[in-house]
């Protein structure tokens, strides 16, 4: 039995408009996907009836412990919830929920989450943000003033408050008998800048005419409250220390840390110098820096800021990171050494090699922090405690930025002051006085009261127990806290935080500066660090700062113009072509006077239809016409959007990281065409071959795609590490190759993700890996539909396996090749973004990610850097280039017959 041509054409036109609308509502279906897992992590993590009353107001917030956790420190954040609920029985807080990820994928998620929250509706009363977000989320007007709660908390009145200047308002703040007790710990004057912003609503401003106050085109307001303050320094092992014969203190100088670090590293005792974060090789370049005194950027005149790592300071904090690795040199052992450095993946992932007799130790490791209290997991008489290195000129720099956890109310709460007063409270209440001194009574309980700050255990009335805190890690603090500057903040510092990790993914992974380290050639190594560099600087800046003639901006002016055009008309024809091919289709079938539509004859169908017409205009061309607007626009997450004509394609067509994105996404289509699409086809017929065990092998085989597709990333991501199952197989190669006479083969300890010529393909190997499965049995399937007695004929010829499958298998499901082929080339175009996040996060850079899909680029630019509309206009450009594959294959579908088939087994 066939389908009728109408009802075939109606559901496979939707069908298809469905997937190729798909890549202009990524940015709005996320938004709906992102409630779904923030609402699965907030259900999740709902507080028990018994311990807030059924009246009590929900407040989702941001760091509420969902299960009960040990130790000194995880009684405190037990006692210290079940003292919030006492005072305020009102409140309920429960935890916003969210999907999260260890390691440097953490760091990414955090700076993610809370927007994917906010677009699944889910987003929390009390929002996290770091310092470098503040601008931004100001900007995007998500937060909301804090000015009168926190002058109201620290019982002061200071009027026209929002027209005075940063300093002048905290002098005036700091009148407060309550400061000193309140706020002088928790809010450093470096963190001024994060907390006090300029407020984007100017003479609009809400806040101002609730509270009677005087609105002017600039003015300030408080939008966050800091919680956890801290500063990075050198953490060392007392006892490696004492068995290298170093003295029991952190390296004064640079030449000290890397002498030091030298002088520890034995792998054939499992001991390294150095512990870094290798999927953050940028975060130790700008320690270093921090040592040189150096910054990363610097701000104009009108307060933008732009690169400046291109400095002297630079270079030299970058070759001096890229010493860590490739510098030979002699250990105390007089074993000849390249790297200091342990070769886990991630110091949180903590990857353990399999040396000899147990895990690694680390000599040497930086680490956070803050001013409540040290490691409370360490103990002072292994671990030591040192501050910043100091610089060429013996003086510790002043460019290390210190970091921060804030808190802020979501500004779309302005209309429920009930949960404004709650948000306010549990901001107050998280790091305030009573939670600070419940914090020293507990770990002084416990018997951890040298891990408390000096400072909190008299505060809390603990003085007594100061001499137990060891002085080195409290001169070490003190000094770590006065180097420290104010943090990077302003726009686009999140570009330029991220522009610097990929320069110095860079450097890290250039062949040219590893061989130039390697032969001690010092000039041209920092003279190819200093390209590297200038050309980072050069590309980031022309990004973000756009400084153009009036010449320049005329052309691309007419660039975008004609570019739009073409979009439009691009579509249009498409749109034309797609509609006469089905139409024609229908002529040529059937020439009824009723109608094409024939809504009497197939009333019924149109009816079964309606379910599926309805969900496609909601999912699909809902999203489409938002995405389409948001191209036209400076947009705004909650509204408050302008138009900016064609200046986001503007951004787009003359933005060389997105063409290479694209450029990496073509390579990747290709690769899986040739390897991806051919493996699934390849398996059936092997499938159909053997005599037994049929159901064995496909079970087998369709066993991955059960697995999550984030499990099998970080699974894969193992296997490719140093000492992960990709060496060690080749290493067993290796070695009986070496049982040969003469033949001496150095084993095999490559990083495969993070070599360019290696990465793409590796990424990609995965996701074959858990889609042969189910492709293989689409294949079998149509493969059964092949009748029989061809394969008998065939076999009276005397045909082999392989003319069989050329001259009978291939033809029997040529169609189903062709539709799937097209289908899966847009699909993986546009896809794979995930993975490579998971994996890669886009590197190794040259200076492009070699593994930065277009896919991952358009999510960096919407999630990341609050540029919606900009990647709105990526997803048009894509889609103009794309829709061509979908009209191949609509015109591939109006000439398919679909029948049913009988005796299938």
């Amino acid at each position: 039995m066939s389908w009728s041509p109408q009802i075939r054409t109606g559901f496979f036109e939707l069908r298809r408009k469905a997937q190729a609308s798909q890549l202009f509502m990524r940015l709005g279906i996320s938004w709906i996907f992102a409630g779904v897992f923030a609402s699965a992590g907030t259900l999740a993590g709902a507080v028990e009836p018994e311990k807030a009353p059924k009246q009590a107001l929900v407040l989702r917030v941001w760091a509420e412990p969902q299960d009960e956790a040990a130790g000194a420190y995880g009684i405190y954040r037990s006692e210290k919830m079940a003292m919030f609920r006492k005072k305020f029985p009102r409140i309920n807080p429960v935890p916003a929920g969210g999907l999260f990820f260890g390691g440097n994928e953490y760091n990414i998620m955090m700076e993610v989450l809370p927007l994917m929250q906010i677009a699944g509706g889910v987003q929390p009363d009390a929002m996290h943000l770091r310092p470098w977000n503040c601008h931004s989320y100001v900007r995007q007007r998500l937060l909301y003033p804090l000015d009168k709660h926190l002058e109201k908390a620290l019982g002061v009145a200071i009027e026209d408050g929002h027209l005075l200047g940063r300093d002048e308002y905290f002098q005036r703040l700091k009148e407060s008998a309550l400061y000193e007790s309140h706020m002088a710990l928790r809010a450093p004057r470096q963190l001024w800048t994060a907390m006090r912003r300029q407020c984007p609503y100017g003479q609009q401003c809400s806040y101002c005419r609730r509270h009677g106050l005087k609105a002017a085109e600039k003015h300030y307001h408080i939008w966050a409250i800091p919680v956890n303050v801290y500063v990075r320094a050198v953490v060392y092992r007392r006892d490696l220390f004492r068995e290298a014969g170093l003295p029991d203190r952190a390296p004064e100088t640079l030449d000290e840390f890397i002498d030091f670090a030298r002088r520890l590293t034995d792998p054939d005792e499992r001991e390294f110098g150095l512990r870094i974060d290798l999927q953050d090789i940028g975060a130790t370049a700008r320690f270093v820096m921090q040592c040189l005194g150096g910054r990363i950027a610097e701000q104009d005149e009108e307060g933008n800021w732009g690169c400046a790592y291109d400095s002297q300071k630079a270079v030299e904090a970058c070759y001096f990171v890229s010493r860590l690795f490739y510098e030979p040199y002699t250990n105390r052992k007089g074993m000849e050494l390249t790297s200091v450095v342990f070769p886990g993946e991630s110091p949180i992932a903590k990857e353990r090699p399999p040396w000899r007799g147990g895990i690694a130790q680390i000599g040497m490791f930086l680490e956070p922090f803050d001013q409540k209290f040290f490691w409370y997991w360490r103990s002072p008489s292994q671990f030591g405690l040192g501050a910043t290195p100091k610089g060429p000129g013996g003086k510790r720099g002043e460019g290390g930025t210190m970091g921060a956890r804030l808190l802020g109310i979501f500004a779309g709460l302005e209309d429920d002051q009930d949960k404004i007063d709650a948000a306010w409270e549990w901001i107050w209440f998280y790091d305030g006085l009573e939670s600070r001194r419940m914090f020293a009574r507990v770990f002084v309980e416990h018997g951890k009261a040298q891990y408390v700050q000096p400072r909190l255990l008299k505060e809390a009335g603990f003085a007594s127990y100061v001499r137990q805190v060891p002085k080195q890690w409290v001169e070490a603090n003190d000094q770590s806290f006065r180097t420290n500057s104010v943090p990077m903040i302003g726009e686009n510092t999140q570009m330029i935080l991220k522009s610097f990790r990929d320069a110095m993914d860079q450097i890290w992974t250039s062949s040219d500066v590893q061989r130039a380290i390697a032969g001690r050639n010092e000039d041209l190594a920092k003279q190819l660090i200093r390209e590297i560099l200038k050309q980072r600087v050069r590309l980031t800046n022309e990004q973000i700062l756009k400084m153009l003639t009036p010449e320049q901006e005329k052309f691309r002016w007419r660039v975008s113009v004609a570019t739009a055009v073409a979009i439009f008309v691009i579509f249009v024809l498409v749109f034309r072509r797609v509609f006469k091919t089905f139409i024609a289709s229908q002529v040529v079938e059937a020439n009824r006077p009723r109608g094409m539509w024939q809504f009497s004859r197939y009333k019924w169908a149109y009816i079964l239809l309606i379910p599926a017409v309805g969900s496609i205009a909601l999912w699909a061309y809902y999203p489409l016409a938002r995405g389409t607007v948001m191209a036209f626009q400076d947009y705004r997450i909650r509204g408050v959007s302008s138009w900016v004509g064609l200046e986001n394609f503007t951004t787009v067509l003359f933005d060389e990281g997105f063409w290479y994105a694209v450029w990496v996404s073509f390579k990747y289509i290709l690769m899986y065409a040739l390897f991806g699409f051919t493996a699934p086809i390849i398996l059936a017929f092997l499938l159909t071959e053997i005599p037994k065990g049929k159901v064995l092998f496909r079970t087998l085989y369709y066993l991955p795609a059960v697995l999550s597709g984030i499990v099998v990333m970080f699974l894969w991501k193992g296997f490719y590490g140093q000492y992960g199952m990709i060496n060690q197989v080749l290493n067993s190669f290796i070695a009986l190759l070496n049982m040969i006479p003469g033949v001496a083969i150095e084993e095999l300890h490559k990083a495969w993700l993070q070599d360019p010529n290696f990465a793409l393909f590796f990424v990609l190997l995965p996701v074959i890996w858990i889609g042969a499965g189910p492709g293989c049995l689409i294949y079998l399937a149509a493969l059964k539909t092949i009748p029989e007695e061809l394969y008998e004929a065939a076999d009276i010829d005397g045909a082999g396996i392989l003319q069989k499958a050329f001259h009978v298998s291939i033809p029997g499901i040529k169609g189903l090749i062709i539709i799937n082929f097209i289908g899966v080339m847009v699909a993986q175009m546009k896809g794979g973004s995930e993975f490579v996040l998971a994996m890669t996060q886009g590197g190794p850079h040259t200076p492009y990610g070699q593994t930065e899909v277009v896919g991952l680029y358009i999510y960096w630019q919407a999630f990341g850097f609050l540029k919606f509309g900009t990647a709105a206009a990526m997803a048009w450009v894509l889609g103009s280039m794309l829709v061509g594959f979908t009209v191949l294959q609509m015109q591939r579908l109006s000439r398919m017959e679909f029948k049913t088939s009988a005796g299938i087994k």
